[in-house]
């Protein structure tokens, strides 16, 4: 629940802000292997850092856990479109954009 409230407190804070170019730094924690996009992505769940939030996104096929990146999230892009194995539940997916790694 707790990441839930930080989730929605960071997208009200873009909402709200002024700054578009806002960006964020995480930590790839897992891959998801039970979704894949139509696209050719992967689900997985990046740790932002400084906070104690998880968000799970779809990146192209070649990140791996452990890597750190910048981005930014999106406001109003809806998700891109997944397909999950029926034994696996459907994540809430985050749009990110300017996905970049960073050493």
């Amino acid at each position: 629940m707790k990441r839930i409230i930080t989730i929605c407190a960071l997208i009200a804070m873009l909402s709200c802000s002024k700054e578009n170019g806002r960006s964020f730094k995480g930590m790839i924690a897992a891959t998801d292997h039970c979704c894949s996009s139509m696209e050719g992505g992967k689900l997985y769940k990046i740790n932002i850092i400084g906070t104690d939030s998880t968000i799970t996104t779809v990146l192209p096929a070649d990140y791996h856990p452990g890597e750190a990146i910048a981005f930014n999230i999106h406001r109003t892009d809806t998700p891109p479109a997944i397909m999950c194995l029926a034994i696996c539940t459907m994540p809430q997916i985050v749009k990110l954009s300017d996905v970049t790694r960073i050493e």
